[in-house]
């Protein structure tokens, strides 16, 4: 996906073609159409997934669980009352096609002008990934983070303006996250100077109970406290500096940095 500032173009063909009606697949079809991406370099990698650039459309790219022994493990809430060995391996990909499935069904494309939007699952040689939007710039390089872009040096008071577009979008919208965390923002450039935030990772409500998502007023004010969290946050970690050597050797994700920009 290039920037909001060519999004108005993309919306016409976005609805003609929902992405929810591209995801189921013939299971034959599948099966003989599995992707190869063993062999590629992700982009990006989490603590719990990695991304790589669709090898058949580099408009968009491929979440895929991580397996080594060095990636982060989350263990699902749900069943608390039984052993945590009892109880699966949170699916971060499974999460977010839900959630951005829902979104999709309440606000339609306008979801693309914040988000990326979920195209469903694919088989690859390293299991079943999620399709999404890649975001870019105007160039065709693939979008830094916002935590890149503080290890870059960058002025935050610069960005605030299309920091606090996405706030107004996701307050309009009600649509919760988590904490907002710099890697999770994606900041687009676009061909006149513009620049737009992507969410591209931490929607959803961690709440057992979801009264957030039950009553919109208590949710857009959950969305203010996040977002108001946020921007301080940043800040300080601008003043250190940002990612520093000694943080990504220790460091078993890739901190935002890119790995590279095709």
């Amino acid at each position: 996906m290039i920037g909001n500032e060519d999004i108005t173009s993309q919306q016409a063909k976005i609805d003609e073609k929902s992405p929810l009606l591209m995801m189921d697949q013939d299971p034959q079809t599948a099966a003989n159409n599995i992707i190869q991406l063993a062999n590629a370099t992700p982009f990006g990698v989490g603590g719990r997934r990695a991304c790589y650039v669709h090898p058949d459309d580099a408009s968009k790219c491929i979440k895929v669980l991580r397996q080594d022994a060095q990636r982060t493990v989350r263990i699902q809430k749900k069943g608390n009352l039984f052993p945590r060995s009892w109880r699966r391996e949170y699916d971060n990909n499974a999460h977010e096609e839900k959630l951005l499935s829902r979104i999709h069904a309440q606000i339609g494309s306008k979801m693309a002008s914040h988000l990326p939007m979920c195209y469903g699952f694919v088989s690859t040689d390293l299991g079943k990934g999620l399709v999404l939007d890649l975001i870019r710039d105007h160039d065709g390089k693939i979008s830094r983070s916002l935590r890149e872009w503080i290890t870059l040096g960058i002025d935050l008071e610069s960005i605030k303006p299309a920091f606090m577009d996405l706030g107004n979008f996701l307050i309009e919208h009600s649509i919760l996250t988590r904490h907002i965390l710099d890697h999770n923002l994606a900041l687009s450039l676009g061909r006149s100077g513009g620049r737009t935030f992507y969410l591209i990772d931490g929607i959803g409500d961690a709440a057992w109970l979801p009264l957030a998502q039950w009553f919109r007023p208590l949710g857009r004010l959950k969305i203010k406290r996040k977002l108001d969290a946020a921007w301080p946050r940043f800040k300080a970690f601008a003043i250190n500096g940002g990612v520093t050597d000694q943080l990504k050797e220790n460091s078993s994700w890739g901190q935002g940095i890119l790995q590279h920009r095709d």
